[in-house]
Protein backbone atom coordinates (compact mmCIF):
# COMPACT_ATOMS: atom_id res chain seq x y z
CA UNK A 1 0.00 0.00 0.00
CA UNK A 2 1.18 3.54 -0.74
CA UNK A 3 3.03 4.98 2.28
CA UNK A 4 1.08 8.25 2.04
CA UNK A 5 -2.24 6.39 2.10
CA UNK A 6 -1.04 4.22 4.99
CA UNK A 7 -0.01 7.29 6.97
CA UNK A 8 -3.36 8.95 6.23
CA UNK A 9 -5.29 5.87 7.41
CA UNK A 10 -3.20 5.81 10.60
CA UNK A 11 -3.88 9.50 11.20
CA UNK A 12 -7.63 9.02 10.69
CA UNK A 13 -7.63 6.04 13.05
CA UNK A 14 -5.74 8.03 15.67
CA UNK A 15 -8.11 11.00 15.35
CA UNK A 16 -11.17 8.74 15.68
CA UNK A 17 -9.58 7.20 18.78
CA UNK A 18 -9.20 10.61 20.38
CA UNK A 19 -12.80 11.52 19.56
CA UNK A 20 -14.00 8.20 20.98
CA UNK A 21 -12.28 8.99 24.28
CA UNK A 22 -14.16 12.29 24.50
CA UNK A 23 -17.44 10.64 23.46
CA UNK A 24 -16.98 7.98 26.14
CA UNK A 25 -16.27 10.67 28.72
CA UNK A 26 -19.44 12.57 27.79
CA UNK A 27 -21.48 9.35 28.04
CA UNK A 28 -20.04 8.69 31.51
CA UNK A 29 -21.42 11.96 32.85
CA UNK A 30 -25.01 12.86 33.69
CA UNK A 31 -26.88 16.14 33.85
CA UNK A 32 -26.48 19.65 35.23
CA UNK A 33 -27.72 20.60 38.69
CA UNK A 34 -27.63 24.18 39.96
CA UNK A 35 -26.35 24.16 43.53
CA UNK A 36 -26.28 27.78 44.70
CA UNK A 37 -26.30 31.34 43.39
CA UNK A 38 -28.59 34.31 42.72
CA UNK A 39 -28.15 36.75 39.84
CA UNK A 40 -27.30 40.29 40.95
CA UNK A 41 -27.90 43.50 39.01
CA UNK A 42 -24.43 44.68 40.03
CA UNK A 43 -21.60 42.85 41.74
CA UNK A 44 -19.24 45.81 42.37
CA UNK A 45 -19.88 48.99 44.33
CA UNK A 46 -19.35 52.55 43.05
CA UNK A 47 -15.62 52.27 43.81
CA UNK A 48 -15.23 49.06 41.84
CA UNK A 49 -14.94 46.75 44.85
CA UNK A 50 -16.80 43.44 44.97
CA UNK A 51 -19.94 43.56 47.11
CA UNK A 52 -20.36 41.33 50.15
CA UNK A 53 -23.92 40.02 49.75
CA UNK A 54 -23.98 37.92 52.91
CA UNK A 55 -26.97 38.35 55.21
CA UNK A 56 -27.44 36.83 58.65
CA UNK A 57 -30.59 35.10 57.40
CA UNK A 58 -28.50 33.05 54.97
CA UNK A 59 -27.01 31.00 57.80
CA UNK A 60 -28.70 27.60 57.73
CA UNK A 61 -30.98 28.65 54.86
CA UNK A 62 -31.72 26.65 51.75
CA UNK A 63 -29.10 27.26 49.06
CA UNK A 64 -31.75 28.37 46.57
CA UNK A 65 -32.24 31.56 48.62
CA UNK A 66 -28.56 32.38 49.17
CA UNK A 67 -26.43 34.87 47.22
CA UNK A 68 -22.71 34.24 46.94
CA UNK A 69 -20.08 36.99 46.97
CA UNK A 70 -17.45 36.54 44.27
CA UNK A 71 -16.83 32.81 44.91
CA UNK A 72 -13.60 31.42 43.51
CA UNK A 73 -13.48 27.70 44.29
CA UNK A 74 -15.77 24.80 45.18
CA UNK A 75 -14.74 21.31 46.27
CA UNK A 76 -16.61 18.42 47.88
CA UNK A 77 -16.14 15.68 50.48
CA UNK A 78 -17.27 12.04 50.45
CA UNK A 79 -20.48 12.76 52.35
CA UNK A 80 -22.21 14.98 49.80
CA UNK A 81 -21.07 18.34 51.21
CA UNK A 82 -19.69 21.09 48.96
CA UNK A 83 -17.30 23.76 50.29
CA UNK A 84 -17.08 27.19 48.68
CA UNK A 85 -14.34 29.81 49.03
CA UNK A 86 -16.57 32.90 49.02
CA UNK A 87 -13.92 35.54 48.55
CA UNK A 88 -15.81 38.78 49.14
CA UNK A 89 -17.78 37.55 52.14
CA UNK A 90 -14.39 36.50 53.57
CA UNK A 91 -15.63 33.04 54.47
CA UNK A 92 -15.67 29.42 53.50
CA UNK A 93 -19.24 28.17 53.19
CA UNK A 94 -20.43 24.59 53.47
CA UNK A 95 -23.33 23.53 51.28
CA UNK A 96 -24.55 20.56 53.29
CA UNK A 97 -25.97 17.42 51.71
CA UNK A 98 -29.45 18.54 52.82
CA UNK A 99 -29.14 21.73 50.71
CA UNK A 100 -28.54 24.21 53.53
CA UNK A 101 -25.66 26.70 53.80
CA UNK A 102 -23.36 27.05 56.82
CA UNK A 103 -20.29 29.16 57.60
CA UNK A 104 -17.31 27.02 58.61
CA UNK A 105 -14.50 29.59 58.38
CA UNK A 106 -14.46 33.37 58.80
CA UNK A 107 -16.94 35.80 60.31
CA UNK A 108 -17.99 37.59 57.07
CA UNK A 109 -15.66 40.56 57.59
CA UNK A 110 -12.00 40.61 56.59
CA UNK A 111 -9.34 40.68 59.27
CA UNK A 112 -7.19 38.61 61.58
CA UNK A 113 -8.02 37.65 65.14
CA UNK A 114 -5.72 34.71 65.76
CA UNK A 115 -4.30 31.48 64.40
CA UNK A 116 -6.30 29.19 66.63
CA UNK A 117 -6.89 26.45 67.43
CA UNK A 118 -10.49 27.63 67.54
CA UNK A 119 -13.74 26.96 65.76
CA UNK A 120 -13.31 28.06 62.18
CA UNK A 121 -16.35 30.33 62.18
CA UNK A 122 -14.89 32.29 65.09
CA UNK A 123 -11.62 33.21 63.35
CA UNK A 124 -11.31 35.87 60.65
CA UNK A 125 -9.91 35.19 57.21
CA UNK A 126 -9.34 37.66 54.40
CA UNK A 127 -10.11 37.24 50.68
CA UNK A 128 -10.04 33.42 50.64
CA UNK A 129 -9.86 32.26 47.06
CA UNK A 130 -8.03 28.95 47.25
CA UNK A 131 -9.44 25.74 48.70
CA UNK A 132 -8.48 22.07 48.98
CA UNK A 133 -10.83 19.50 50.49
CA UNK A 134 -10.21 15.88 51.45
CA UNK A 135 -12.94 13.22 51.30
CA UNK A 136 -13.24 13.11 55.10
CA UNK A 137 -14.16 16.82 55.19
CA UNK A 138 -10.76 18.21 56.18
CA UNK A 139 -10.48 21.63 54.52
CA UNK A 140 -7.37 23.64 53.65
CA UNK A 141 -7.83 27.34 52.90
CA UNK A 142 -5.57 29.79 51.10
CA UNK A 143 -5.96 32.97 53.17
CA UNK A 144 -3.91 35.48 51.13
CA UNK A 145 -5.06 38.55 53.01
CA UNK A 146 -3.37 37.12 56.11
CA UNK A 147 -0.44 35.39 54.34
CA UNK A 148 -1.58 32.05 55.69
CA UNK A 149 -2.76 28.59 54.81
CA UNK A 150 -5.35 27.36 57.29
CA UNK A 151 -6.63 23.89 58.11
CA UNK A 152 -10.10 23.00 59.38
CA UNK A 153 -10.35 19.53 60.85
CA UNK A 154 -13.42 17.33 60.77
CA UNK A 155 -14.27 18.71 64.22
CA UNK A 156 -14.54 22.25 62.78
CA UNK A 157 -11.41 23.49 64.55
CA UNK A 158 -9.18 25.78 62.50
CA UNK A 159 -5.41 26.08 62.86
CA UNK A 160 -2.68 27.74 60.82
CA UNK A 161 -0.39 25.38 58.92
CA UNK A 162 1.67 27.91 56.96
CA UNK A 163 2.45 31.49 57.98
CA UNK A 164 4.31 33.05 55.06
CA UNK A 165 5.94 36.33 56.18
CA UNK A 166 6.86 37.44 52.64
CA UNK A 167 6.24 41.22 52.84
CA UNK A 168 5.62 41.41 49.12
CA UNK A 169 2.73 38.94 49.14
CA UNK A 170 -0.12 40.87 47.59
CA UNK A 171 -3.53 39.88 49.09
CA UNK A 172 -4.28 37.58 46.18
CA UNK A 173 -3.42 34.11 44.92
CA UNK A 174 -5.82 31.30 44.09
CA UNK A 175 -3.80 28.14 43.72
CA UNK A 176 -3.58 25.50 46.45
CA UNK A 177 -2.89 21.74 46.40
CA UNK A 178 -2.32 19.44 49.37
CA UNK A 179 -0.88 15.93 49.35
CA UNK A 180 -3.12 13.27 50.97
CA UNK A 181 -0.74 12.80 53.91
CA UNK A 182 -0.65 16.61 54.37
CA UNK A 183 3.16 16.57 54.19
CA UNK A 184 3.40 18.65 51.00
CA UNK A 185 1.53 21.80 50.03
CA UNK A 186 1.86 23.75 46.78
CA UNK A 187 0.56 27.32 46.57
CA UNK A 188 1.12 30.60 44.77
CA UNK A 189 1.27 34.24 45.67
CA UNK A 190 1.34 37.43 43.68
CA UNK A 191 3.77 40.26 44.45
CA UNK A 192 2.69 43.68 45.56
CA UNK A 193 2.56 46.36 42.84
CA UNK A 194 5.54 48.66 42.48
CA UNK A 195 4.23 52.24 42.78
CA UNK A 196 2.94 54.08 40.88
CA UNK A 197 1.64 50.90 39.22
CA UNK A 198 -1.43 49.27 40.73
CA UNK A 199 -0.90 45.97 38.89
CA UNK A 200 0.59 42.97 40.71
CA UNK A 201 4.30 42.66 40.03
CA UNK A 202 4.34 39.00 38.96
CA UNK A 203 3.89 35.83 41.00
CA UNK A 204 5.81 32.94 42.48
CA UNK A 205 5.07 29.24 43.00
CA UNK A 206 5.97 27.83 46.40
CA UNK A 207 5.82 24.62 48.37
CA UNK A 208 5.73 23.80 52.07
CA UNK A 209 6.85 20.67 53.87
CA UNK A 210 7.20 20.09 57.63
CA UNK A 211 10.93 19.47 57.26
CA UNK A 212 11.81 22.17 54.75
CA UNK A 213 9.26 24.84 55.58
CA UNK A 214 8.51 27.31 52.78
CA UNK A 215 10.55 26.84 49.60
CA UNK A 216 10.32 28.54 46.22
CA UNK A 217 9.54 26.27 43.27
CA UNK A 218 9.49 28.99 40.60
CA UNK A 219 10.79 32.47 41.25
CA UNK A 220 9.08 35.57 39.90
CA UNK A 221 11.70 35.80 37.15
CA UNK A 222 10.38 32.59 35.58
CA UNK A 223 7.43 34.62 34.32
CA UNK A 224 4.30 33.63 36.23
CA UNK A 225 1.97 36.58 36.51
CA UNK A 226 -1.44 35.61 37.87
CA UNK A 227 -1.74 31.85 38.57
CA UNK A 228 -5.34 30.68 38.59
CA UNK A 229 -4.94 27.16 39.95
CA UNK A 230 -2.58 24.22 40.09
CA UNK A 231 -2.76 20.42 40.40
CA UNK A 232 -0.53 17.35 40.35
CA UNK A 233 -0.86 14.94 37.42
CA UNK A 234 -1.34 11.39 38.77
CA UNK A 235 0.49 9.90 35.76
CA UNK A 236 3.78 11.81 35.82
CA UNK A 237 3.57 13.16 39.38
CA UNK A 238 4.43 16.66 38.21
CA UNK A 239 2.87 19.98 39.15
CA UNK A 240 0.80 21.81 36.52
CA UNK A 241 0.04 25.53 36.88
CA UNK A 242 -2.61 27.61 35.09
CA UNK A 243 -1.49 31.20 34.59
CA UNK A 244 -4.19 33.72 33.69
CA UNK A 245 -1.54 36.44 33.34
CA UNK A 246 -4.48 38.82 33.57
CA UNK A 247 -2.35 41.96 33.64
CA UNK A 248 -0.11 40.88 30.73
CA UNK A 249 -1.35 43.01 27.86
CA UNK A 250 0.86 41.11 25.41
CA UNK A 251 -0.73 37.80 26.53
CA UNK A 252 2.55 35.98 25.88
CA UNK A 253 2.71 34.56 29.43
CA UNK A 254 -0.84 33.18 29.35
CA UNK A 255 -0.99 29.38 29.44
CA UNK A 256 -0.89 26.19 31.40
CA UNK A 257 2.57 25.02 32.37
CA UNK A 258 4.20 21.84 33.65
CA UNK A 259 6.82 22.31 36.35
CA UNK A 260 9.91 20.22 35.60
CA UNK A 261 12.12 21.37 38.46
CA UNK A 262 13.32 24.51 40.19
CA UNK A 263 12.60 27.48 37.91
CA UNK A 264 11.88 25.07 35.03
CA UNK A 265 8.54 25.06 33.27
CA UNK A 266 7.18 23.63 30.01
CA UNK A 267 4.23 25.09 28.15
CA UNK A 268 1.23 22.74 27.84
CA UNK A 269 -1.29 24.99 26.06
CA UNK A 270 -0.62 27.17 23.04
CA UNK A 271 0.53 30.76 23.18
CA UNK A 272 -1.26 33.86 21.91
CA UNK A 273 0.01 33.25 18.37
CA UNK A 274 -1.92 29.97 18.11
CA UNK A 275 -5.57 29.67 17.13
CA UNK A 276 -8.42 29.26 19.57
CA UNK A 277 -9.25 25.60 20.34
CA UNK A 278 -10.93 23.40 17.75
CA UNK A 279 -12.15 19.93 18.71
CA UNK A 280 -9.42 17.36 18.21
CA UNK A 281 -6.65 19.95 17.94
CA UNK A 282 -3.62 19.49 20.21
CA UNK A 283 -3.89 21.59 23.37
CA UNK A 284 -0.29 22.62 22.80
CA UNK A 285 -1.30 24.48 19.63
CA UNK A 286 -4.55 25.88 21.06
CA UNK A 287 -4.72 29.27 22.75
CA UNK A 288 -6.86 29.00 25.89
CA UNK A 289 -7.21 32.61 27.01
CA UNK A 290 -6.54 32.94 30.75
CA UNK A 291 -6.73 29.30 31.88
CA UNK A 292 -7.97 29.33 35.43
CA UNK A 293 -8.93 25.85 36.63
CA UNK A 294 -7.61 22.33 36.14
CA UNK A 295 -8.83 18.94 37.37
CA UNK A 296 -7.06 15.65 36.59
CA UNK A 297 -8.71 12.28 36.05
CA UNK A 298 -7.02 9.02 37.07
CA UNK A 299 -5.79 8.37 33.51
CA UNK A 300 -4.12 11.78 33.15
CA UNK A 301 -6.88 13.37 31.06
CA UNK A 302 -8.11 16.61 32.57
CA UNK A 303 -10.64 19.40 32.53
CA UNK A 304 -9.45 22.94 31.92
CA UNK A 305 -11.45 26.15 32.14
CA UNK A 306 -10.46 29.37 30.44
CA UNK A 307 -11.64 32.60 32.05
CA UNK A 308 -11.43 34.69 28.88
CA UNK A 309 -12.31 31.81 26.60
CA UNK A 310 -15.25 31.36 28.94
CA UNK A 311 -15.33 27.61 28.34
CA UNK A 312 -14.64 24.32 30.07
CA UNK A 313 -12.59 21.92 27.95
CA UNK A 314 -11.74 18.22 28.10
CA UNK A 315 -8.13 17.38 27.25
CA UNK A 316 -7.61 13.73 26.33
CA UNK A 317 -4.86 11.40 27.49
CA UNK A 318 -2.97 12.17 24.29
CA UNK A 319 -3.32 15.95 24.57
CA UNK A 320 -6.28 16.71 22.25
CA UNK A 321 -8.70 19.41 23.34
CA UNK A 322 -12.52 19.29 23.13
CA UNK A 323 -15.15 21.85 24.09
CA UNK A 324 -17.37 20.49 26.88
CA UNK A 325 -19.23 23.52 28.29
CA UNK A 326 -19.67 26.67 26.23
CA UNK A 327 -19.39 29.84 28.28
CA UNK A 328 -18.78 33.53 27.71
CA UNK A 329 -15.65 35.51 28.43
CA UNK A 330 -17.36 38.70 29.65
CA UNK A 331 -20.42 40.00 31.46
CA UNK A 332 -22.56 38.09 33.91
CA UNK A 333 -24.41 35.36 32.04
CA UNK A 334 -26.09 32.35 33.59
CA UNK A 335 -28.64 30.35 31.63
CA UNK A 336 -28.13 26.83 32.95
CA UNK A 337 -31.20 24.87 34.04
CA UNK A 338 -31.38 21.56 35.84
CA UNK A 339 -31.42 18.45 33.67
CA UNK A 340 -29.29 19.66 30.76
CA UNK A 341 -26.94 16.96 29.49
CA UNK A 342 -23.48 18.15 28.38
CA UNK A 343 -21.65 18.57 26.14
CA UNK A 344 -23.24 22.00 25.87
CA UNK A 345 -21.39 23.43 22.89
CA UNK A 346 -24.06 25.61 21.31
CA UNK A 347 -26.11 28.46 22.73
CA UNK A 348 -28.91 28.49 25.28
CA UNK A 349 -32.48 28.85 23.95
CA UNK A 350 -32.28 32.62 24.52
CA UNK A 351 -29.35 32.82 22.10
CA UNK A 352 -26.78 33.48 24.82
CA UNK A 353 -23.93 31.38 26.18
CA UNK A 354 -24.81 29.05 29.03
CA UNK A 355 -22.73 30.88 31.65
CA UNK A 356 -19.80 33.26 31.88
CA UNK A 357 -16.27 33.47 33.25
CA UNK A 358 -15.59 30.08 34.84
CA UNK A 359 -13.39 30.55 37.87
CA UNK A 360 -12.71 26.93 38.78
CA UNK A 361 -13.42 23.35 37.79
CA UNK A 362 -12.90 20.49 40.24
CA UNK A 363 -13.80 16.81 40.63
CA UNK A 364 -15.83 15.68 43.62
CA UNK A 365 -14.93 12.35 45.29
CA UNK A 366 -18.08 10.80 43.78
CA UNK A 367 -16.98 11.75 40.24
CA UNK A 368 -19.21 14.81 39.86
CA UNK A 369 -17.78 17.89 38.14
CA UNK A 370 -18.08 21.17 40.06
CA UNK A 371 -17.83 24.53 38.27
CA UNK A 372 -17.79 28.04 39.73
CA UNK A 373 -18.65 30.85 37.34
CA UNK A 374 -20.26 34.22 36.57
CA UNK A 375 -19.67 37.50 38.40
CA UNK A 376 -22.83 37.01 40.46
CA UNK A 377 -21.36 33.75 41.63
CA UNK A 378 -22.93 30.40 40.81
CA UNK A 379 -21.88 26.85 41.57
CA UNK A 380 -23.21 24.02 39.44
CA UNK A 381 -22.38 20.37 39.03
CA UNK A 382 -22.44 17.80 36.26
CA UNK A 383 -23.32 14.48 37.83
CA UNK A 384 -21.31 11.31 37.37
CA UNK A 385 -23.45 8.67 35.64
CA UNK A 386 -21.19 5.63 36.03
CA UNK A 387 -21.69 2.81 38.53
CA UNK A 388 -19.26 3.23 41.44
CA UNK A 389 -16.38 0.76 41.41
CA UNK A 390 -15.20 -0.47 44.80
CA UNK A 391 -11.81 -2.15 45.23
CA UNK A 392 -11.78 -5.79 46.23
CA UNK A 393 -8.43 -5.80 48.04
CA UNK A 394 -9.34 -3.99 51.28
CA UNK A 395 -7.21 -5.43 54.09
CA UNK A 396 -5.68 -4.51 57.42
CA UNK A 397 -1.96 -3.91 57.05
CA UNK A 398 -1.14 -3.47 60.74
CA UNK A 399 -3.07 -3.64 64.00
CA UNK A 400 -1.57 -2.54 67.31
CA UNK A 401 -2.30 -0.32 70.29
CA UNK A 402 -2.36 2.78 68.05
CA UNK A 403 -5.16 1.38 65.90
CA UNK A 404 -5.68 -0.40 62.61
CA UNK A 405 -4.12 0.66 59.31
CA UNK A 406 -6.27 -0.20 56.28
CA UNK A 407 -4.91 -0.53 52.76
CA UNK A 408 -6.61 -0.83 49.35
CA UNK A 409 -6.21 0.08 45.69
CA UNK A 410 -8.24 3.23 45.23
CA UNK A 411 -8.89 5.31 42.13
CA UNK A 412 -7.32 8.74 41.89
CA UNK A 413 -9.80 11.64 42.21
CA UNK A 414 -12.38 9.40 43.95
CA UNK A 415 -13.11 9.07 47.65
CA UNK A 416 -14.16 6.15 49.83
CA UNK A 417 -16.25 6.08 52.98
CA UNK A 418 -14.93 3.67 55.59
CA UNK A 419 -17.34 1.77 57.83
CA UNK A 420 -16.62 -0.49 60.82
CA UNK A 421 -18.51 -3.04 62.86
CA UNK A 422 -17.33 -5.12 65.81
CA UNK A 423 -19.58 -8.04 64.90
CA UNK A 424 -21.15 -9.57 61.81
CA UNK A 425 -24.04 -11.25 63.61
CA UNK A 426 -25.79 -8.97 63.06
CA UNK A 427 -23.53 -6.21 61.74
CA UNK A 428 -23.82 -2.68 63.09
CA UNK A 429 -21.95 -0.66 60.50
CA UNK A 430 -20.74 2.77 61.64
CA UNK A 431 -18.97 5.32 59.45
CA UNK A 432 -15.53 6.03 60.88
CA UNK A 433 -14.18 8.33 58.17
CA UNK A 434 -13.22 8.63 54.53
CA UNK A 435 -10.06 8.56 52.44
CA UNK A 436 -8.99 9.62 48.93
CA UNK A 437 -8.05 7.40 46.05
CA UNK A 438 -4.44 7.56 44.94
CA UNK A 439 -2.46 7.24 41.68
CA UNK A 440 -2.04 3.76 40.24
CA UNK A 441 0.42 1.68 42.24
CA UNK A 442 0.08 3.82 45.36
CA UNK A 443 -2.16 2.29 48.05
CA UNK A 444 -5.00 4.21 49.64
CA UNK A 445 -4.61 4.27 53.41
CA UNK A 446 -6.88 4.84 56.39
CA UNK A 447 -5.92 4.71 60.06
CA UNK A 448 -8.63 3.87 62.59
CA UNK A 449 -7.25 4.87 65.98
CA UNK A 450 -10.33 3.59 67.79
CA UNK A 451 -9.53 0.03 66.75
CA UNK A 452 -6.53 -0.12 69.10
CA UNK A 453 -8.60 -1.26 72.06
CA UNK A 454 -10.75 -3.91 70.35
CA UNK A 455 -10.07 -7.61 69.90
CA UNK A 456 -12.29 -8.03 66.84
CA UNK A 457 -13.44 -5.73 64.07
CA UNK A 458 -14.56 -5.67 60.46
CA UNK A 459 -14.39 -2.99 57.78
CA UNK A 460 -16.03 -2.21 54.47
CA UNK A 461 -15.78 0.55 51.87
CA UNK A 462 -18.64 2.53 50.41
CA UNK A 463 -18.52 4.99 47.49
CA UNK A 464 -18.72 8.74 48.07
CA UNK A 465 -22.16 10.30 48.20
Amino acid sequence: MNKTITALISLISLTLGHATEFTDFCASMGTVTNLVGIHQAATNDANGFAINFWQSGFEGANAASVALSNPHMAQADAFGNVYIADKSSHTVLKLAADGTIHTIAGIHTAGFNGDGPAQGNALQISNPNGLYVFPDGTVFILDPGNHRIRRIGTDGVMTTVVNDPDPNWYPSGRALWVQPDEQLIYYTNEFAPVPPSIIADGATVKKWTPAGGIEVVCEKAVGFRNPGNLAVNPIDGKLYVCDRAEEDLTKVEIGMWRIDGFNARTRMTGNVYNSFPVDGQPALTSFVDQPRGIAFFANGAYLLCGHKNGNVYYISTTGQIYLYLHGRATKDYYNLTNGLHPPLTGLAPNGQEWFSQPRAVTLAPNGNILVVGADSGFVFQVGNATTPHLPSDLHITTKDATGALLNWSGQYSRGYRVQHTSTLSPPNWQTVGAAPGTPAGVPSLFHDAAAGVETQGFYRLLPSL
